[in-house]
């Protein structure tokens, strides 16, 4: 069915973004919804599943009518999505609380209870846990929220919520269910841990079914057909965790690359046929994205939301062209941003140190810094992130050579030559700028028959690349990046106790005799 057009929605934190293509990854149009974050207290954010559903109605039909497409056109559509974004719902789909965002960090306490348990569940995750993953944040919402709870018949990803209004089954991919479920390839969920943990009901509140990305989960229900402006023959996929799916839409299925979103957060995705546990990054997944390959994950959950923040500091959020002035007056200041160095936890640090209580931090302030120093030394502590994880993975045996870079973040001229600086890597910047709509486009091709699997998909639809290499300022970055592992060493204990004070209640408890 190489001749329809098939759609990828990503399911942002942000917006949700549709794409229309064709079976050979030429864009044809692309539309994005936007849709408001709830923040009711420090480092909580939660949405509402109903906003995801209407923007993905109103983009798929935008996309259509820019396309100048009928519906009957459309082969296949395919969704990914943020991850753990929890829908605490009925069976029927109907969502008992706000979805619980995957920046949401209100379950740290949560998250040391299950990594304490040294459960063999967790070899497949490395044995950390991280606050965003879907234990803590439901074994908080049983504990803080019991009558919810209680009658949560279901317990899914906001994709696979996504995907059940597509088709009516409740249905998850195999990249979520690795990665967010510790489930293990050709076995039933592990429900004998979830127990231990208090989870008893989580198994029976799972999804029914694991599907790999790229197999067809069903087709349209006609009512959902209608308002999408499709037919009921068009065959739904799920696309994984938006991150996990990115790596499918630049080709990262060669030796020596990974993939790296700059996002909202950073994330920097690795495939591996030889697994092993590397203390300070996620994984090894089995059967990540691909049957036969395990996969790593790292990164930080501040990223392009961080010069998101200083925009914001400085009055210049939203305003046209603010980005551009600032990356330009950044681009005359030194590398090292004359004495400034960032720590780019602004909520938590998630890998190498899964640290929730870490805090961002701006070390070396002075009169003579501007906005524009402040700029580039929130782009290089950024970079100094991802150096610190690509130093884990290769400590542990897997050597990354080259980045293939996508997301907002990956247009800054400026950010990708700090970050190629800073770790020594060349980067390939995609020149598809919905990089992530794409690789759920790949899944939408595989699942209509296009294509006979993932790889040949990815390789056939790939994007043309923008190569960064290098350009000799290590020197500088080498020094700063010692410091910046030595702020949160040095930091770490008043990160923590400044995290407490902020967290919720800390107020009354403070003022209690």
């Amino acid at each position: 069915m190489r001749d329809g057009l098939v759609l990828g929605v990503d399911c942002g934190t942000q917006s949700l973004r549709a794409a229309l293509y064709t079976a050979e990854g030429r864009l044809l149009a692309q539309a994005s919804t936007a849709y408001p974050t709830h923040r009711p207290h420090v480092n909580w954010a939660e949405q509402n599943p109903e906003d995801w559903w209407q923007a993905l109605c109103v983009s798929v039909r935008t996309c259509l009518d820019h396309a100048r497409v009928r519906g009957d056109a459309v082969a296949a559509i395919a969704c990914d999505g943020t991850s753990f974004t929890g829908v605490y719902s009925t069976n029927d789909g109907r969502p008992l609380r706000p979805a619980i965002l995957w920046m949401d960090l209100r379950a740290a306490e949560e998250a040391a209870r299950v990594e304490a348990t040294r459960d063999a569940a967790l070899d497949t995750c490395g044995r950390r846990i991280s606050a965003e993953w879907l234990l803590p944040k439901t074994l908080w919402v049983a504990a803080h929220e019991p009558e919810v709870y209680a009658r949560t018949e279901r317990v899914v990803e906001g994709v696979d919520w996504l995907v059940h209004r597509l088709c009516g089954r409740w249905v998850t991919s195999n990249s979520n269910a690795s990665g967010k479920r510790h489930w293990k390839p050709s076995e039933a969920w592990p429900a004998h841990f979830y127990a231990s943990i208090g989870l008893d009901r989580l198994a029976a509140q799972s999804p029914d079914s694991v599907a790999y990305l790229g197999e067809p989960v069903g087709l349209l229900l006609p009512e959902v057909a209608s308002a999408l402006g499709l037919t009921p023959a068009c065959v739904v996929a799920h696309a994984g965790m938006d991150g996990w799916t990115a790596p499918v839409g630049k080709n990262c299925f060669v030796s020596g690359c990974a993939s790296l979103t700059l996002g909202t957060s950073t994330v920097l995705i690795a495939e591996t046929q030889r697994p092993r546990i590397i203390d300070g990054v996620m994984g090894p997944f089995p059967d990540g994205i691909r049957r036969g390959f395990h996969t790593y994950e790292a990164g930080q959950t501040s990223g392009a939301a961080t010069i998101g923040w200083l925009l914001g500091l400085l009055g210049r959020e939203g305003a046209p062209d603010a980005h551009n002035e600032l990356e330009r007056a950044a681009a005359q200041a030194p590398a090292g941003s004359e004495g400034l160095v960032v720590f780019d936890a602004w909520r938590g640090n998630r890998t190498p140190y899964f640290d929730p209580l870490a805090r961002g931090t701006i070390c070396g302030l002075t009169f003579e810094h501007g906005a524009a120093h402040l700029y580039r030394a929130i782009l290089e502590g950024c970079a100094y992130g991802i150096r610190n994880v690509l130093d884990t993975l290769s400590s542990g045996g897997c050597g990354i050579e080259e980045l293939r870079a996508c997301g907002s973040g990956a247009a800054s001229v400026l950010w990708t030559q700090i970050i190629a600086d800073v770790t020594g890597r060349r980067i390939l910047v995609s020149e598809e700028k919905q990089a992530t709509c794409l690789g759920s486009a790949v899944c939408a091709a595989v699942a209509s028959g296009a294509y006979p699997n993932l790889a040949t998909a990815s390789a056939a639809m790939s994007p043309s690349f923008m190569r960064v290499d290098p350009s000799g300022e290590r020197g500088v970055y080498d020094a700063c990046f010692d410091l910046y592992r030595k702020t949160y060493r040095n930091m770490k204990d008043v990160m923590h106790e400044l995290a407490h004070l902020t967290r919720p209640g800390a107020d009354k408890l403070a003022q209690s005799p």
